[in-house]
């Protein structure tokens, strides 16, 4: 079973981490959809899980980076935390200031989400439940500027102006 389970991961990882960012975005899409009426901690921690994946894929996968290599720059990028690859990806992109790109709150917010889910997973304990909101929130618009300097399909359609 530890054999099988061990050659299962190694399969999980490597077609994840070759993955084009298209379809990891649509695994996400997927995930997302099943944490949205979850209680805050467990969405934060979709959420950001989310924005990692999808970073880390947009990190493998820029323009001008050969695909047959792109295992190669997984395993460089798969133990990176979510602020460097968003960071990596805006910059890659021509967005060398994540605050400057995303607006100061939200990326100050994006640092704190990243730090309430480490508290949650790694510490087993949450902080207040009224601070989920804002820091979903941020991790949401994180997510959406991704999306966005990366030309996916976006996960939330714009709505007219007329209906705003």
């Amino acid at each position: 079973m530890v054999t099988d389970l061990r050659a299962e991961l190694e399969r999980i990882r490597e077609a994840h981490g070759t993955a084009h960012p298209s379809a990891r975005f649509r695994l996400i899409k997927q995930r997302l959809a099943r944490a949205e009426a979850e209680a805050g901690p467990v969405r934060l921690t979709a959420t950001l899980a989310a924005v990692e994946a999808l970073a880390r894929s947009l990190v493998v996968h820029a323009p001008g980076r050969p695909k047959a290599s792109a295992g190669i720059r997984y395993g460089q990028a798969r133990s990176v935390g979510p602020l460097e690859l968003v960071q990596e990806v805006l910059r890659l992109h021509g967005q060398p200031d994540p605050a400057a790109c995303l607006g100061a709150q939200t990326w100050e917010r994006f640092g704190l989400a990243d730090q309430c889910r480490d508290l949650a997973v790694h510490e087993c304990t949450d902080v207040a439940e009224a601070h989920y909101p804002e820091l979903i929130e941020a991790t949401d618009k994180v997510l959406e500027s991704l999306v966005e300097v990366a030309g996916l399909p976006r996960l939330i359609p714009e709505r007219p102006a007329a209906l705003s």
